[in-house]
C-alpha cells in the first residue's frame, strides 16, 4: 500500500473553474481505488485551510510549507509518501527534485493568448512550468496536443505522460424537453431541436462563431433553438443584441444548471457546439461524446486528437451546411461510440495515476 497526498488546494481559488471539478473527480476517484491511501491534504490540515481561506493565503504558499512539512517528516520516519498537485505548480523545496510528485499541466493558453493574462501571471506561469521541465517529477499533460504546445516552449519533461481528464458523464434515464422560457407565443417549446453549448464564457471560447453557425443552421431549419449554460450571461446578451430578434430570441442562457439538468440536456441535443479558438482538452465536449451526442467542433489539433473519426469539424463560419446535415443524419442511424470513452473513465484514469508511482517503485526496486 502507498500512501498519497492530494493537493486540493486549488479549492482555495473560487474562480478555479472546471480545473477545480477535474480535481475534486480525480480525488474522490482515486480514494475508491482499492490497494493505496489518498488522502486529501485539506482534510489532514482542516484548520489551516479555514485560516487561509479566510485570510485569504496564497494556495501556493500553503502548498509549499504543507510539502516540506510532510516530505521532512517523511524523511524521518522512513515513510515512502507520494505527493499530487492537480494544477501546474511544484512548491519550491531544498529536498530534492520533487521525484516524490506529480503535477498536472492542463495547457499553455497563456503562451496563446497572452493579452488575456497580465505580465506578472505570465512570467509566474513560465517560473512554474520551466521548474516542472526540469524536475523530477511525474508530469501529466491532460493531452498529447497539450504536450506538444509545452515542448515547443519548454525542454521535454524527464518522466512525461498523457492522461486524459477524467469525464463523469452517465446517460439518465429520459432526455429533457428543452422547455423554453414564455415564448412570444406565450407557449413554451416541447421537444424542439437545439445546440447545446455548456461551457462558461471566456474569449477563446469564440461564442461569436457559434452564435453565427447557428444563426446558418437554424435559417436552414436544422435546429431551432441555442441553448447556452455556464457563466457569462451579460456577456453573451450583449453578442446577442447585435443579431435580429428572430435569431436572439432562440438563445437561451440557462446560467449554472445541475449536473442531472446538464446531462439531460445533453441528452435531449441535436447536437453539442463548440467553436473554441483553443483548448487543452475540451472536458464538454468529452462529457457529450461520452453520451453519444454529435459534436460540431472548431477544427484545431485538441479536437482532432480526441474527437477524429466522430465529430464534424468546422474550419470555418462558411462551412458546408450540406456536409454537416448529412453528419447529423448519419450519426441519427449509426449511433457510434466515442472511442475515447474508456479511456476517460474516472475510474480508469484514477487507476493510471496510480500507476505512475507503482512502476516507479517496482523499478527501483528491481535496479537495487
Amino acid at each position: 500500500m502507498h500512501k498519497y497526498l492530494f493537493y486540493d488546494t486549488i479549492r482555495l481559488n473560487s474562480a478555479a473553474g472546471g480545473v477545480l471539478n477535474v480535481s475534486d473527480l480525480l480525488l474522490k476517484r482515486m480514494q475508491l481505488c482499492k490497494g493505496d491511501r489518498i488522502q486529501p491534504v485539506s482534510e489532514l490540515h482542516p484548520r489551516l485551510f479555514a485560516a487561509a481561506r479566510r485570510l485569504r493565503i496564497s494556495r501556493f504558499l500553503v502548498e509549499m510549507l504543507l510539502y516540506n512539512y510532510h516530505r521532512l517528516r517523511a524523511l524521518f520516519a522512513g515513510e515512502q509518501v507520494f505527493s499530487l498537485f492537480p494544477n501546474y505548480f511544484l512548491p519550491f523545496t531544498p529536498f530534492g527534485r520533487h521525484r516524490d510528485s506529480i503535477v498536472i499541466v492542463h495547457d499553455l493558453q497563456y503562451k496563446v493568448y497572452p493579452e488575456y493574462f497580465s505580465r506578472t501571471k505570465r512570467l509566474w506561469l513560465d517560473w512554474c512550468l520551466w521548474r516542472a521541465a526540469h524536475s523530477q517529477a511525474d508530469v501529466v499533460f491532460i493531452s498529447r496536443s497539450s504536450q506538444h504546445d509545452f515542448e515547443r516552449h519548454f525542454k521535454r519533461c524527464e518522466h512525461a505522460t498523457v492522461i486524459f481528464n477524467p469525464v463523469d458523464a452517465t446517460r439518465s434515464a429520459a432526455p429533457m424537453a428543452p422547455a423554453a422560457p414564455t415564448a412570444p407565443t406565450g407557449k413554451a417549446h416541447i421537444g424542439e431541436r437545439y445546440l447545446i453549448a455548456s461551457y462558461h464564457y471566456y474569449p477563446h471560447k469564440n461564442f461569436i462563431g457559434t452564435l453565427k453557425l447557428f444563426e446558418r443552421m437554424k435559417r436552414e431549419g436544422l435546429v431551432d433553438w441555442l441553448d447556452i449554460t455556464g457563466n457569462g450571461a451579460a456577456e453573451v446578451k450583449r453578442m446577442v443584441a447585435a443579431m435580429g430578434p428572430e435569431i436572439s430570441s432562440c438563445v437561451r442562457h440557462r446560467g449554472l444548471v445541475s449536473r442531472k439538468k446538464l446531462t439531460q440536456l445533453y441528452c435531449g441535443a441535436a447536437a453539442f457546439i463548440s467553436l473554441s479558438a483553443f483548448e487543452g482538452f475540451n472536458l464538454s465536449a468529452a462529457e457529450a461524446a461520452t453520451l453519444g451526442v454529435p459534436l460540431l467542433l472548431s477544427d484545431i489539433p485538441v479536437h482532432r486528437e480526441l474527437f477524429g473519426g466522430y465529430a464534424f469539424f468546422v474550419g470555418s463560419e462558411a462551412c458546408d451546411l450540406g456536409e454537416l446535415s448529412q453528419y447529423l443524419a448519419d450519426h441519427r442511424e449509426t449511433q457510434p461510440a466515442w472511442v475515447h470513452a474508456e479511456a476517460c473513465a474516472p475510474g480508469t484514469v484514477a487507476r493510471r495515476y496510480l500507476t505512475l508511482k507503482r512502476e516507479a517503485v517496482a523499478l527501483a526496486g528491481a535496479v537495487q
